[in-house]
């Protein structure tokens, strides 16, 4: 229910190890992921790994590699750069926790299991991998079990909001959605502010009871309070269209239309979330079909196709995006990444100039990026 209702815990937490390896590609990565340049930051990264020969200088940037390919949404590849770091030093415990935390959200949850107890052996007390663990049961639908790992989390510190909310997740599954609820609305009465407890009440409004009221209600909070940029905040956008929450068009066609092609994105956000990328660009596409001047519906498409490396795909659904909104920073910015991944520099030298005069930091780094890769 976690993946196909909507409901989620919305937690990860990685950790950096190690000091830098000091050689020259290593730290203009790591300014490159300061400054936000996350493409130049790995071609970099992954030149230094190919160059330092020190075991422990090679895992130090393997787990800051993975770390950016975590910031990509390359969930797999992350998980692989983790576990690489852990073969080059077993002393790197932050390592083998981003290694477990990848590779639950990768879906690989026997690895992430034998990971994380790895790591737990170490370190006994860490609740945030007790709680991974609980919900490792959950995924297996041992509902039971899950519910008593993360109950152990919470009895050691009940004012613990992720524990709370991990729990009520867990109890929704072996207690019924009366018990979830209460749980959660006694998190928010105690800590209003930890959207991720207004998203899954809003989810268990909506996929559990079918109390659209509710569910509107709360996914209005939940985007409130988390903002425009939430990882759960497009999914809430689309459900509170979905359910009435935002005005109609003026005719009957194209209230069909778009009431139509929002039911596709709201299909494609979803799917996109589980990161079953090839689906979810087909109902962006046919989201685009129905309402052609639905700018989200080309972005969405063109990052459905980035994560699959499709970039000539992805170049065609940016170009779209950028078509129906030129200040679109974040549409330029990956239609000038799909240039340069397919080393069409012209294109992405003229995308990047265009960034620039929009966000300078950003358009710079971009040109920046290419500068260096051409030289390569």
């Amino acid at each position: 229910m976690m993946a196909a209702g909507g409901v989620g815990l919305l937690f990860a937490v990685f950790v950096g190890c190690g000091e830098n390896a000091g050689n020259r590609e290593y730290e203009k990565a790591m300014e490159a992921w300061k400054d936000g340049d996350l493409g130049r930051a790995r071609a970099l990264l992954e030149t230094s790994i190919r160059k330092t020969s020190g075991n422990e200088k090679k895992s130090i940037a393997l787990n800051q590699l993975g770390l950016i390919l975590w910031e990509l949404d390359e969930t797999d590849a992350a998980a692989d750069a983790f576990s690489e770091s852990c073969n080059f030093s077993e002393s790197l415990t932050g390592a083998n926790l981003n290694l477990g935390i990848a590779l639950y959200h990768a879906g690989r949850y026997d690895e992430a299991e034998v990971a994380l107890n790895d790591y737990l052996t170490g370190n006994p007390d860490n609740r945030a991998v007790q709680i991974l663990l609980g919900l490792l049961k959950a995924e297996k639908q041992n509902w039971a079990g899950a519910s008593k790992e993360i109950a152990e989390v919470v009895t050691a510190d009940p004012r613990d909001p992720a524990a709370q909310n991990a729990l009520a997740l867990s109890e929704l599954h072996s207690h019924g959605s009366d018990a979830a609820l209460t749980r959660l609305k006694r998190l928010v009465s105690t800590n209003p502010d930890y959207a991720p407890a207004l998203y899954n009440i809003a989810a268990i409004y909506d996929f559990n009871l079918n109390n659209k009221k509710s569910a509107l209600s709360w996914y209005k909070q939940y985007v409130s309070e988390a903002g425009e940029n939430a990882s759960h905040a497009a999914l809430a956008k689309a459900s509170i269209a979905r359910l009435g929450g935002q005005a109609e068009t003026s005719t009957a066609s194209s209230e069909s239309e778009t009431g139509g092609a929002q039911k596709h994105i709201t299909a494609g956000s979803s799917l996109y979330s589980a990161g079953k990328y090839a689906a979810a660009a087909l109902e962006f596409k046919e989201a685009a079909r129905l309402e052609p001047e639905l700018k989200e519906a080309y972005y969405n498409m063109g990052l459905c196709y980035f994560n699959l490396k499709n970039y000539p795909e992805s170049t065609k659904a940016f170009v779209s995006a950028v078509k129906l909104s030129p200040n679109n920073k974040d549409a330029r910015y990956n239609l000038a990444l799909s240039y340069y991944y397919q080393q069409l520099w012209v294109d992405a030298e003229r995308e990047a100039k265009t960034l620039k005069r929009l966000d300078d930091p950003r358009g710079d780094q971009m040109l920046q990026y290419i500068a260096t890769a051409k030289k390569q």
